[in-house]
């Protein structure tokens, strides 16, 4: 029986070689084949296409004599007359012909393969007085292509729509697709995705300067089942949105900065680190355990970051606008060690005699690309005033003092922040105060000599201050000194209080000018009344209207 099926064959005129090859050869979804040589060719006509770019194809384009009975096999169209067939019946003497060919019936989808359609013609009042077959597949990027048969007649032209220009879906990540689903093209994570653990998740951070970002993918989060994706932080008000970069993100934001989001601080002599927790979930209700991600920033402690991270540091903020180039934020604070990454917090600095302080200037933000921050003059007054005699100058003429041996500087006229340090002092006579003041200014690298030149020892004119570019700072003071405290408001002395506190941070005030006042601590811990038994007179201040004082001493 089987040699005679043989026999059959090659009386039917077929070579068994050829019957071998062509039964194996089985077409993909949606390819054309054809016979060649004796062999069967698939070919998907979405990769193998002729394009027509002719922007008179367009159904706003006017009459003209073109005729399309020249077009035999598959094209795609593209440019700015269209990318697709219309779908309703054009007038006629448009798309630079007589009679316009428009597609009767609907674009296919993704999944619908190679569809047959009708091309008319629209002449004499009749939308379809001419047609043809049209064969149409939807491919994946979101354009369609067209086996076009000819023209029955001249003059017709296959005209394009021009409302669709460009790809339907321009907003795709790298991880999807465009289809066309229930007639209308959309981004569809592609089957390249390739993920079913939850415990293999690995979350995009971003430790930025001002805020941490933490992202998952759309399409691996889809693929392990989140349809409805829900995200958020230990403060659930800070809750997931949607970007699209490379791929589409599902992303939370904290700021940099502790408390906020539920995010947690911790430091070290070298870093500072902030952490949380990333909680996952599938819709506004929560059967399973939800998904949870711990995630932490850490950040080496500099001038600039220990002041972030800092409570309360003892610092001073000023503007500054540098024509046709933006504005840049300089900020000072004072510093406890020379390494310059532990500011000093509160209200004021607390000093032992034998101690040196430490002054970081920095900018914070602006385009720094050809400015680098130089302090013109730095001086001391034991009083807010910075006017008023008697000032002290550690800088001057962007070079220390001579006279003064303790004083160095570090950085000035080379980078975006300048140091400085020198031995704490105190003023001659009734002043236990001392208040810092720099005068500074953005130097143009391109077109200014920048770093100071202080050997010799050069000129110690004082230099005039400009109000709008001077950083103040204080008040520091001795540790162990007896301070007057002064709570002032509207203009009116209401209280004279002294204390010799030793360090402790202390609150003062009272309802009325006697000698009952009421001591608290800062924190406000505990509060007790005292009765002094003598007047006390304070020491020369300047005080602040509308404002009350507290002191470290």
């Amino acid at each position: 029986m089987e040699h005679h099926f043989y026999l059959v064959l090659l009386l039917l005129g077929f070579s068994w070689c050829t019957f071998a090859q062509n039964i194996t050869v089985m077409p993909g979804f949606a390819e054309e084949c054809v016979w060649r040589n004796s062999s069967r060719s698939c070919l998907d006509p979405c990769s193998s296409y002729t394009v027509l770019d002719q922007p008179w194809r367009s159904t706003s384009y006017g009459s003209g004599s073109n005729c399309d009975s020249d077009k035999r096999g598959w094209y795609r169209f593209v440019g700015q007359g269209g990318e697709r067939m219309p779908e309703a019946c054009v007038p006629i003497s448009r798309c630079n012909t007589a009679a316009p060919l428009w597609l009767s019936g609907l674009h296919p989808g993704q999944n619908d393969g190679i569809v047959n359609r009708l091309a008319c013609a629209h002449w004499s009042e009749n939308c379809c007085q001419w047609s043809t077959t049209v064969q149409v597949k939807a491919c994946v990027g979101g354009y369609f292509v067209y086996k076009l048969e000819g023209t029955p007649v001249c003059y017709l032209s296959y005209c394009t729509d021009p409302k669709y220009i460009g790809s339907p879906c321009s907003q795709c990540g790298a991880d999807e697709e465009c289809q066309l689903v229930n007639g209308v093209w959309s981004c569809v994570c592609s089957h390249g995705v390739n993920t079913s653990d939850i415990s293999s998740l690995e979350p995009q951070l971003e430790c930025g300067a001002n805020q941490i970002k933490v992202s998952l993918e759309k399409c691996v989060l889809n693929k392990l089942g989140f349809q409805d994706v829900v995200m958020y932080l230990n403060d659930d008000r800070c809750a997931g949105f949607e970007e699209q970069r490379n791929s589409t993100l599902i992303s939370v934001v904290t700021p940099t900065q502790g408390g906020q989001c539920g995010t947690q601080l911790t430091k070290n002599d070298t870093h500072a680190t902030y952490s949380n927790t990333l909680y996952l979930g599938n819709g506004t209700i929560i059967r399973d355990d939800e998904v949870k991600i711990n995630f932490q920033c850490s950040y080496p402690l500099d001038m600039e970051i220990s002041l972030a991270t800092a409570i309360r540091p003892i610092v001073s903020s000023i503007n500054i606008h540098v024509g046709g180039t933006g504005l840049f934020t300089v900020k000072m604070a004072l510093y406890e060690s020379p390494n310059y990454t532990s500011p000093y917090e509160g209200p004021m600095a607390v000093l032992s005699t034998d101690a040196r302080l430490y002054v970081g200037v920095m900018v914070t933000s602006g385009d720094l690309s050809r400015f680098v921050l130089l302090l013109d003059s730095c001086y001391a007054t034991p009083t807010q005033n910075s006017t008023g005699p008697p000032k002290y100058f550690i800088i001057q003429n962007r070079c220390p003092n001579p006279k003064d041996a303790t004083i160095s500087v570090e950085e000035n006229g080379a980078a975006s922040h300048a140091k400085f340090s020198l031995q704490v002092f105190r003023f001659v006579g009734n002043h236990s105060l001392v208040y810092l003041h720099c005068q500074c200014r953005l130097c143009d690298t391109r077109t200014e000599q920048c770093r100071p030149r202080c050997s010799g020892g050069g000129s110690r004119r004082a230099a005039a201050a400009e109000p709008g570019y001077v950083l103040h700072l204080g008040p520091i003071v001795q540790r162990g000194k007896k301070i007057f405290w002064v709570l002032y408001n509207c203009g009116l002395v209401l209280s004279e209080v002294w204390g010799d506190l030793q360090g402790n941070a202390f609150g003062c005030y009272t309802e009325q000018r006697t000698t009952n006042l009421v001591y608290q601590r800062a924190m406000g811990k505990y509060a007790k009344v005292l009765k002094l038994k003598q007047k006390l007179k304070p020491p020369q201040l300047t005080l602040w209207g509308g404002a009350h004082f507290f002191f470290y001493c």
